[in-house]
């Protein structure tokens, strides 16, 4: 990553779309640039009194008369794709501009900018620029109608519209270049008092198209502004700047599982990143990883390329009480999300994610502010394949308000050049289970047929057909002979998914809620191709006892919780037999015979981590059984109870010895022996485990 930093300011960055792509001039070269020495002043309104001061890491302006702008360009020159960030002392009359470079001087005919203001006494962050001469331009693309202007680049704090549950800026402005797409983000720190904790994030507005020649270079340029309030001055502590990658830098290789820097369609932040190797899960060559990222509310997808995310979205509920979707694609300001590194070893890797329901102005879905709370914990094998299991914490109110929710919304996202239909093939998925039932979705569209029968089936396998991507599968299913996977029936919701959504509010996006103002609270519509963006492709959804009479577990904390799993998966495209076989792996493979030194008890399950569980006999050192799959299984684990020796063993099956760290992953987790077996078939096979001498 190329960094440059303003040497005498403090160094450092947090990291938080163009119809066409932005294509630098000859980017095979890189002329020198312009010598600049000094901080250079700029009046951005015409006569504007100003002066500035520097003393040491610090930048003073202060800013005579209304309604005026003034700035302070850093020596330094940015280009391409680079991310800037200034801090003040206030919370009003600061803000940030990027400023073309002309002969080596600011180009005062053509800037972009974010600040904050008092507008009519309200608090208001608003983008402006001149372009070519032309003020406020703002989106010389033309897609936002005159009309919308104002309300697109503008955001007033504490005047309580939806989405914007905040009185003021906390101070800090960025603006990111994004060059994948050639388009301005602009950003300012906003914060609220959750649970008794001050939180902070970024507040977005709508993005502007860059409008300078390939190759342009950039001053950074921190500003104060005054509107009616009159003159101020604003001390910037902070001022920042970094060209760096617009891909992701790949991390550790092989199966590993480590929290690092992560940058996805040119937007960085911070991730717990899931990595494969390809020896195991050939799906995963090309870098596909699965990802909990800061910049998606750490809601966790399969990172399939720098354009594509694939993910199961969330439990999701609704409200009577208050609008909106209660969900953790809500909590902007992370005040509820959290991510810990449960297990790391040589067999699989556990993730914990916990989140909050609540909706956008971070109010709960029932009475007295209550809301549920989910943990889920990914368990993933060096196969890519492994076991979500969903513990939603309902919390209940004591009263019957809404209390249906949704599990999963497989969901396509597209990054900063395209758009979630160029991803998925046709057709784009598919709805199956183990006795050869299928539909295939998009175009075609049995939504009827599918509401009706799949909420019969025993197991219900979605996959998606992804372009130039490994298929990515889901498994739910309910039996009443099985309510450790599922307590209540699973459903399903087709009666507004499509591949040709666009929907912006998330991923990335930290824009208000466009759609709110025109009574849809649920949304925002991308308006350029290169947003983020993404498509859902069906709702999995649990049914039955919305009251929570029944079916359910009680917490420490006196809390009722229902336990819900899902298998998921990558898959090579076209290997709907592998997901069968996984999914019998998953389900059916129990009962295992000729036990020695062993025992097994059908009431002590395995689903939660994809495993068949057996006991040790208290004299033996090592075991023999043979497992009696009924059709082809793929790459069944094993979990000893009671194992005495290391996670080193030696392994047979049907009397062949196998390779470790080959043929097959052992390790000792806990008082546990956990086998994960490299192995296809559907024959009757027998297992042999010895301590390693």
């Amino acid at each position: 990553m190329n960094s440059i930093f303003a040497a005498w300011l403090l160094s450092g960055l947090v990291a938080c779309t163009l119809d066409e792509p932005y294509i630098p001039a000859n980017p095979g070269e890189d002329p020198t640039p312009p010598t600049v020495t000094e901080y250079q002043p700029i009046a951005l309104t015409t006569g504007a009194d100003g002066h500035f001061e520097v003393t040491g890491s610090s930048v003073k302006i202060g800013l005579n008369g209304k309604n005026s702008t003034f700035g302070v360009c850093l020596p330094q020159l940015a280009r391409g794709h680079f991310i800037a960030e200034a801090t003040a002392d206030k919370t009003l009359n600061f803000g940030l501009a990027i400023v073309r470079e002309k002969d080596g001087k600011p180009d005062f005919n053509n800037y972009t900018s974010v600040s904050v203001c008092a507008e009519a006494g309200v608090p208001t962050v608003r983008v402006l620029d001149r372009q070519e001469g032309v003020d406020n331009v703002l989106d010389n693309t033309k897609k936002i109608s005159l009309s919308d202007l104002s309300f697109r680049y503008a955001i007033p704090l504490g005047k309580g519209d939806f989405s914007v549950p905040f009185t003021a800026s906390t101070g800090k402005a960025r603006v990111i270049r994004n060059d994948i797409s050639g388009f301005f983000h602009f950003y300012v720190s906003v914060g609220k008092e959750i649970n008794g904790a001050f939180r902070e994030n970024w507040i977005e507005l709508a993005q502007s198209k860059d409008w300078g020649a390939p190759g342009q270079r950039y001053f950074i340029c921190p500003i104060a502004r005054t509107g009616a309030d009159g003159p101020a001055e604003v001390n910037y502590s902070d001022i920042r700047f970094e060209e760096f990658e617009a891909g992701d830098v790949p991390g550790a290789s092989g199966f590993v599982v480590e929290r690092r820097a992560f940058t996805w369609a040119g937007f960085p932040g911070s991730a717990t990143v899931i990595g494969f190797d390809p020896k195991f899960c050939p799906a995963a060559d090309g870098q596909r990883q699965f990802v909990f990222w800061s910049e998606a509310n750490f809601v966790p997808a399969w990172r399939m390329s720098d354009e594509l995310l694939y993910g199961y979205e969330f439990a999701e509920t609704w409200s009577n009480l208050e609008k909106g979707c209660f969900e953790p694609m809500s909590d902007r300001l992370l005040a509820y999300a959290k991510v810990d590194i449960v297990e790391d070893n040589k067999v699989r890797k556990v993730v914990k994610y916990h989140y909050a329901l609540i909706n956008p102005d971070y109010k709960a879905p029932y009475p007295n502010g209550i809301y549920p709370e989910v943990d889920e914990y990914y368990t993933l094998y060096a196969d890519g394949v492994g076991v979500r299991r969903i513990e939603y914490i309902q919390k209940q109110s004591g009263q019957s308000y809404f209390q249906y929710h949704e599990l999963s919304e497989p969901m396509v996202i597209a990054g900063s050049s395209t758009i979630p239909s160029d991803h998925v093939r046709n057709p784009a998925f598919s709805v199956s289970n183990l006795s050869g039932n299928r539909y295939d979705l998009y175009p075609a569209k049995p939504f009827d047929e599918v509401n009706q029968h799949v909420k019969n089936w025993s197991e219900q396998i979605y996959v998606a057909h992804l372009n130039d991507a490994p298929d990515a599968f889901s498994v739910f299913s309910y039996t009443p002979e099985r309510p450790e996977v599922s307590p209540l029936p699973i459903a399903n919701d087709l009666t507004w998914h499509d591949v040709n959504y666009q929907m912006s509010h998330w991923p990335v996006d930290k824009q208000p809620y466009l759609n709110a103002r025109h009574g849809d609270y649920d949304k925002s519509t991308a308006t350029w191709p290169s947003q983020v963006s993404h498509s859902s492709l069906i709702g999995v959804e649990a049914k039955g006892d919305v009251a929570w009479n029944t079916a359910y577990q009680v917490n420490p904390n006196g809390d009722k919780y229902r336990v819900y799993l899902m298998l998921l998966g990558i898959s090579q495209p076209g290997a709907e037999a592998d997901i069968d076989a996984y999914t019998r792996s998953w389900l059916y493979l129990d009962s295992p015979t000729d036990l020695e030194g062993v025992t097994y008890d059908p009431n002590v399950t395995g689903y939660s981590k994809r495993e068949l569980v057996l006991a040790m006999k208290a004299d033996a050192s090592g075991c023999r059984f043979a497992c009696n799959p009924a059709g082809a299984i793929k790459n069944p684990v094993f979990r000893i109870d009671g194992w005495t020796g290391t996670g080193r063993v030696t392994l047979k099956v049907d009397g062949q010895l196998l390779a470790p760290d080959n043929d097959y992953l052992s390790d000792k987790i806990g008082e546990s022996l956990v086998i994960w077996l490299n192995k296809a078939t559907s024959s009757t096979f027998s297992v042999e485990i010895t301590p390693e001498e």
